[in-house]
């Protein structure tokens, strides 16, 4: 989440003793014996462009490649420095050079310990092997900056720590800032100023590669939030890479899609943002985030976020090693990588986001990803993947009927059905975010309820021709839905009902 919280403040919150914090089961804490403060998680007072710090890490001992090309679990990079994760500890060494890597000092509850490392931006996550997170912070500053934090979850990033999902397939550590991409674009191209604290998350792939959870750092201690899947959710990933809130994922035909998209994007944040589904045609773009939250000439975060984008298909041999890294300034300067061979030698597919085509890059270093069939036809909706189970319908007090088919909590909009009888119905579009919440929320839909911001769209074949309806439509159009577009309605959703706030109407789950 993206805060205007000063450093001042946080550092003041984050001296508080918080006890009785509810943590949901199997997202849990602090390993005993280690909490490590840290200032993650405060704005940024400027980097040392220095080494300085550098010189007193020792020599690796350990083999380990001349240079790094993917931003993986296990080896990553920044701007400046490559990290990797080999025999429970991490080495580092400066991106530009080949070579020249050093053991990285490490708290003693981690050394020995660490199972993974990802970087991105000035934060590293790395997890131990019961999957816990452990942040570094100032990672484009000089080593002799960086310290290290097990805080993780509301409240304001010092909640007791958090894990990987259960089943976590691959994962990735994720960066907005404003010091690195300045802004980033919405769904309709209007560039929106990033805030001073920033947008950090861990992705995982999770569910055998049907879905991506995210862990906000703000957010509770659970692993309930979601970004949904392309091809309507009935894609399955091989593969995920994050950075600066885009995503990258591939399957295991070789079907590559980017997404942006991250707490604040989603619409979720209403406390800090302003947000609307509505068209904004003339409306200048913000200068800064206050500006864009109470300036209503200014344009607001177009709903619903950018959805995923089919990237082309590489041409030639790849692997299920991707990455996708920072270019430079604005959510579009992303780079992606492919591991892959050409013409009989190794290296990596390469190209810009926005761009056509794939280059290749020999690098002559043995694959080491799992190959994969990269079919020249698109295989993105994979059978296996069954569309969502959970549908509802029910009759409203004033005699109309509803229905909504397979809901996915991370997978809006969904149609919704009114029938008012005689053969009357009327098809709407029911946009759902998934709510901002500081109490943990179990993953998916169980007998907790769990609440979205709706909005019913009206399609605009039927607001343009309203007084041509019948009069039930009419009747509803204007009554129920106050003759606008876009109405917002609360959203409560558990296994066994679905409720909508305001249309006083309460559906069944259906077999």
């Amino acid at each position: 989440m993206k805060r205007l919280a000063t450093r001042g403040a946080l550092v003041a919150v984050a001296g508080i003793v918080f006890t009785g914090l509810a943590v949901h089961p199997g997202a849990t804490a602090d390993p005993a014996g280690c909490v490590l403060v840290g200032t993650v998680g405060t704005p940024e007072i400027g980097a040392d462009p220095s080494t300085a710090g550098l010189e007193a890490f020792s020599p690796a001992t350990a083999t380990l490649p001349d240079q790094i090309y993917f931003r993986t679990s296990t080896e990553t990079f920044n701007r400046r420095w490559s990290f990797t994760a080999r025999d429970g500890n991490i080495y580092v060494k400066e991106a530009a050079t080949h070579g020249g890597w050093r053991s990285m000092p490490l708290p003693g509850c981690l050394a020995g310990n660490i199972a993974g490392v990802s970087a991105d931006d000035d934060e590293v996550l790395a997890v131990d092997r019961d999957g816990r997170f452990y942040t570094l912070d100032h990672a484009l500053s000089a080593p002799k900056d960086w310290n290290w934090s097990t805080r993780y979850g509301t409240p304001l990033w010092t909640g007791p720590g958090n894990t990987l999902p259960p089943g976590t397939l691959d994962w990735t550590w994720s960066v907005l800032s404003a010091n690195e991409d300045h802004v980033w674009r919405d769904a309709v191209g209007n560039n929106h100023p990033v805030g001073l604290a920033k947008v950090s998350h861990v992705f995982a792939l999770t569910d055998g590669g049907t879905r991506i959870r995210y862990v906000d750092p703000w957010l509770p201690v659970d692993h309930s939030y979601e970004v949904g899947m392309p091809a309507g959710g009935r894609f399955r990933a091989v593969a995920l890479s994050t950075s600066g809130s885009t995503s990258l994922v591939v399957n295991r035909h070789g079907d590559l899609y980017t997404r942006l998209y991250d707490f604040d994007i989603s619409g979720a944040d209403k406390v800090f943002f302003r947000y609307s589904y509505e068209d904004q045609p003339g409306l200048r773009e913000a200068a800064d985030m206050l500006s864009e939250r109470i300036d209503v000439g200014t344009a607001a975060i177009a709903l619903p976020a950018p959805d995923w984008l089919r990237q082309p298909k590489v041409p030639g041999e790849i692997t299920n090693r991707i990455s996708i890294h920072k270019t430079g300034i604005g959510s579009d300067a992303r780079e992606l990588r492919v591991e892959g061979a050409s013409d009989g030698r190794t290296g990596y597919w390469t190209k810009q986001l926005t761009a056509d085509e794939w280059s290749f890059v020999a690098t002559d270093q043995p694959l080491t990803g799992e190959r994969l069939a990269n079919t020249a036809n698109d295989r993105s909706v994979d059978p296996s993947v069954a569309a969502s189970p959970y549908s509802y319908a029910g009759r409203s007090p004033a005699g109309w009927t509803a229905t909504v088919e397979s809901f996915d909590i991370a997978n809006s909009p969904t149609p919704l059905r009114v029938d008012f009888g005689n053969g009357v119905g009327l098809e709407l579009i029911l946009h759902t975010v998934d709510a901002l919440r500081q109490t943990p929320q179990p993953a998916g839909l169980t007998g907790q309820a769990r609440h979205f911001d709706g909005t019913i769209e009206v399609p605009v074949n039927v607001s343009n021709s309203g007084a041509a309806q019948p009069g039930p439509i009419r009747d509803f159009l204007a009554g129920a839905l106050g003759g606008r577009r876009f109405t917002d309605f609360g959203v409560d959703v558990t296994d066994r009902d679905f409720r909508i706030d305001g249309l006083g109407v309460t559906l069944a789950r259906t077999p």
